[in-house]
């Protein structure tokens, strides 16, 4: 069955935009009409991270106001960027307006930089593969210093687990040692959201990354030795440490994602028998391991861009390296990240993406284990709420797309555009170059762009839009994107409902066209939604280009999708491969009872508590913990390549199986705790 379309009607030809001109930035201005918007001529486009460009363009704006000095200049933004000779250079020049994370490792391909808001422009035009990421409060004078190698009396352990996450009830009984010991397995509890107070009597300590706030192993013994098993006083000290977010989740009865999540991983044993249990009910390896917990911070109050925390998810899996190899050096190294991301290209080339790919490789005993994504069912649960698209458009053909905005929208909006000539690999560079152009038709009509051009959407001075589109590779393989400021508060002003995007084929090869919006506030949880959809396709097809977790699908890591303990079926949500997907990296696990009974049972925030949570957030650990105790048996698999295969035979130890055969039952046998 072919995915061309046959073509649409062509619309009318576009009249040149004229330049706009008078008008203000200044907040005073009444909300601008769509009457006064106007799209500038297209002109050439700067090549890099469309995220980081509008940023840029914007000043800044759209950044929460308590992470921005009065200099915006003075601003410190965090980017993912490649080692090497440009960035030497960029060093040498720029000297102490960057800053570099003094855990990553020497050996790493990738490392975080940090630059002040006024030397990004030059950064970018020297380290063309960067990304922008979320910044946050820093505080580089009071961080400290990275730990050094650890003198352990008695045999090093052979396993150690971390949690890469949101939030952690660290003081929960669940992650102390087994017997009854008072002793917290927590090496590390780094929360990347906050700096800490200006208190010499605080426990809290800058993490060696230069932000955020840290309790180091010595701080957690403490508080646990005071909490004394009795929850009043981890409540009080849960408050004197500023969590009020985990207070506020206790309160009310509900999961803390990052302890439910740990706490499968490796949490003490389930006190009861229960089939809805997320963890084994008796002692196994994770129970005894030590563990390192990072939260990554959430969509931030007043931050209305679509940058995302991909450095901080970097910078927390250094430090926990760091930290591992600094107790145990020979440990196999198991790290949970039940995050994801919805947009992206999808295919391994992102930077977070390269950069664990990166180390997987040159350390052999680390294994990344990703929840697959949530996004399986959105079309299901509503055909005209979907969040891709995809489809092979033949020459001359076109493509139609309706991107909804939402009503109460606070925050800029984003469609990414991913296409690749089909076959363009096989033919000569130049007929292979991507040839799709594209325009917006509705509600504001703007000129054609194609491949390295850009056109600019205005009210006065103020700059509401920005389509772009950029060549990846002579192979065939371009990125487009549509950039919207918000459509309510303080930069709103933009129409709210369809926007529809024309897309032609120009060129003589078919194009493999993937449509992704990018992930914005909770879209099920808010009273009023703010997340855009995708409603309508023409040309396209909704759901086509697959739902797996966009920060997953490297060459190495393995991924988990959900299933049910009740009869081992997919959960309707879990994430769905794309028709053209090869072969990944994607094992199964439980993480829901039923059909009809969401979630699995874990820990709640305060000892002694339990919640019910699901999603493959839940099934990723699940998978994690009985590969994790595979491991503290011995053994790796011969290349990074072979962890499911490695893993997989450990299952069918006993049958008679290629390595081949193993894999694919590992992918239709849904793993469950054992014991």
């Amino acid at each position: 069955m072919s995915d061309a379309a046959p073509p649409l009607p062509p619309a009318a030809p576009p009249r040149p935009a004229p330049a706009s001109s008078g008008g203000s930035s200044s907040a005073a201005l009444p909300p601008p009409s769509p009457a006064a918007q106007r799209w500038q001529r297209p002109a050439s486009c700067s090549p890099g991270d469309p995220y980081l460009d509008w940023a840029l363009a914007t000043g800044w704006q759209g950044f929460p106001p308590m992470h921005k000095p009065a200099d915006p200049a003075l601003l410190w933004v965090p980017l993912l960027a490649p080692r090497g000779r440009a960035l030497d250079r960029a060093l040498a020049r720029l000297g102490t307006r960057l800053w570099l994370n003094p855990e990553s490792p020497p050996d790493a391909d990738w490392l975080t930089v940090w630059a002040q808001a006024g030397a990004v422009a030059s950064l970018r035009k020297s380290l063309r593969g960067c990304e922008l990421s979320q910044p946050l409060p820093v505080d580089f004078a009071r961080a400290r210093a990275p730990s050094p190698p650890t003198a352990r009396r008695g045999k090093p352990p052979p396993l150690i687990l971390g949690s890469i996450d949101h939030g952690g009830a660290f003081l929960n009984a669940v992650f102390r040692a087994p017997g009854g010991s008072k002793s917290c397995r927590i090496l590390s509890y780094w929360d990347q959201a906050s700096l800490p107070p200006q208190d010499p009597d605080t426990p809290w300590q800058v993490a060696p990354a230069g932000y955020g706030r840290e309790l180091q192993h010595a701080a957690l013994q403490a508080l646990h030795r005071r909490c004394a098993g009795q929850v009043a006083k981890e409540r009080a000290l849960y408050q004197a440490l500023g969590l009020d977010k985990l207070l506020a989740a206790a309160a009310a009865e509900q999961p803390d994602h990052a302890t439910h999540v740990l706490d499968t991983l490796a949490g003490l044993p389930a006190r009861r028998r229960h089939p809805a249990n997320a963890k084994p009910s008796s002692l196994d390896a994770a129970a005894h391991a030590p563990l390192l917990l990072v939260s990554v911070p959430r969509g931030l109050d007043g931050q209305t861009t679509g940058a995302a925390c991909v450095a901080q998810i970097l910078d927390a899996l250094h430090h926990i390296l760091r930290e591992a190899e600094a107790l145990s050096p020979q440990a196999a190294v198991v790290v949970n990240i039940s995050l994801g991301a919805l947009a992206g290209p999808h295919d391994g080339s992102s930077a977070l993406e390269q950069a664990i790919d990166e180390l997987m490789r040159k350390r052999p005993r680390l294994l990344v284990v990703f929840a697959a994504g949530n996004n399986g069912g959105d079309l299901l649960n509503d055909p005209t709420s979907g969040t891709n698209a995809a489809g092979v458009l033949a020459p001359r053909h076109s493509a139609r797309l309706s991107w909804r905005l939402q009503p109460g929208d606070p925050t800029d909006s984003f469609l990414e555009l991913w296409c690749s000539s089909v076959g363009g690999a096989t033919r000569p560079a130049k007929a292979a170059g991507p040839a799709l152009q594209l325009r917006v038709l509705e509600p504001l009509r703007s000129p054609w762009i194609t491949l390295d051009e850009q056109v600019d959407l205005y009210q006065g001075q103020r700059l509401l839009g920005r389509l772009q589109q950029q060549q990846l590779s002579k192979a065939g393989r371009s990125r487009a994107q549509l950039s919207l400021a918000p459509v309510r508060g303080a930069r709103g002003g933009l129409p709210a409902g369809r926007w529809l995007i024309e897309l032609r084929n120009s060129g003589e090869l078919p194009l493999e066209v993937e449509a992704r919006v990018q992930g914005d506030l909770s879209r099920w949880t808010d009273p009023i939604p703010v997340q855009s959809v995708l409603v309508e396709a023409q040309g396209l097809q909704l759901g086509r280009a697959g739902s797996l977790n966009g920060l997953a699908t490297g060459k190495l890591p393995l991924m988990v999708g959900a299933a049910h303990t009740e009869d081992e079926r997919d959960s309707l949500y879990t994430a769905r491969r794309k028709p053209s997907d090869h072969e990944r990296r994607l094992a199964r696990a439980v993480a829901d009872e039923g059909p009809l009974a969401y979630g699995l049972i874990a820990a709640g925030v305060l000892s002694g508590s339990e919640a019910r949570m699901g999603g493959t957030s839940v099934a990723a650990p699940v998978a994690a913990r009985q590969w994790a105790n595979r491991l503290a048996r011995g053994g790796l698999p011969p290349k990074p390549e072979d962890w499911l295969d490695f893993l997989s035979a450990e299952q069918d130890r006993g049958r008679s199986m290629s390595p081949s055969r193993s894999k694919r039952r590992a992918q239709m046998t849904a793993l469950r705790p054992q014991g």
